[in-house]
């Protein structure tokens, strides 16, 4: 019985006294498997190192055979570029320029990295395709631009907010939709090619009867009914108002005098005539 109690309260120690060890043993795992993959890494960095050498000795060897200048390093264009991948730019925004309501287009910022992140001005030519993407997901072109070595050579910028190629693509098909997406995918002279698409969100254009640059369509003449469109009455000139008429204002009437009165308060009586003078005939007696 008294084995029994003791076996009993020891067992909850058991896995207290196994713990340590178990953490012990995993974070001793952990620690092999990052070293394994640290080894891997710079082992198959050594054979990007290798192949780069390589490929640069054989592009060497046909540039002799075709009797072209080598390669130089101080070249900015030089064709062997460690391009590893091609980003839409955080920069890529939507164009207006007209002051008028909607964009005009959509300026695409390629940027070309090499393995470490780093841009890289490379030689190469581009092309870019956009779509808009209405609310239900389905997508719809708006239109395509090829870009020609020359072109991307002119298009490179590199600055404080903006680095890269810039491309201005202005709306070959007017969207409706407030959202785009953009793929573009960018040619190296050695043929390697990299695509890249981000979306966008952008202010539809107002439709202005054919302002879009490539709709083929032309604004309608001045003074033309266009279908659809409210007409507005044209303003005539106002017609001048007749002239009020001036009628004479009558003046204040004459104020008569004060008549004066007596003491009972009545107006006092015309004095009467004084009696005419009788002349007595002295002989009438």
């Amino acid at each position: 019985m008294r084995f029994h109690t003791i076996l009993a309260r020891c067992l909850p120690l058991v896995p207290a006294l196994l713990l340590p060890s178990c953490r012990s043993g995993g974070k001793d795992k952990l620690e092999s498997t990052i070293r394994q993959r640290d080894q891997r890494i710079i082992q198959l960095q050594e054979d990007i190192d290798k192949l780069a050498g390589y490929n640069m000795a054989l592009q060497t060897e046909v540039r002799i055979m075709r009797g072209q200048p080598l390669p130089s390093s101080c070249d900015p264009f030089t064709p062997l570029y460690p391009v590893r991948s091609v980003v839409v730019g955080r920069s890529t925004t939507p164009i207006d320029d007209d002051r008028l309501p909607g964009d005009e287009g959509v300026q695409v910022v390629l940027e070309p990295r090499d393995a470490d992140g780093k841009l890289q001005r490379a030689p190469a030519c581009a092309s870019v395709t956009i779509v808009e993407v209405d609310g239900q997901g389905l997508k719809s072109p708006i239109g395509t631009w090829d870009y020609s070595p020359e072109q991307m050579r002119a298009s490179w910028k590199q600055g404080l907010l903006t680095s890269g190629f810039v491309l201005n693509c202005l709306w070959q098909a007017p969207p409706k939709s407030d959202r785009v997406k953009i793929m573009a995918s960018f040619t190296m002279e050695d043929g390697r090619r990299f695509e890249a698409e981000k979306e966008l969100a952008i202010k539809p254009p107002v439709d202005r009867s054919g302002a879009f640059p490539g709709s083929g369509t032309a604004l309608p003449a001045p003074g033309a009914s266009t279908p659809g469109v409210l007409e507005l009455p044209v303003p005539q000139q106002p017609v001048p108002l007749p002239l009020p008429r001036m009628n004479p204002v009558p003046g204040p009437a004459p104020v008569e005098p004060a008549k004066p009165t007596g003491p009972t308060g009545l107006p006092n009586a015309v004095p009467p005539a004084p009696p005419a003078a009788v002349l007595l005939d002295p002989r009438v007696s």
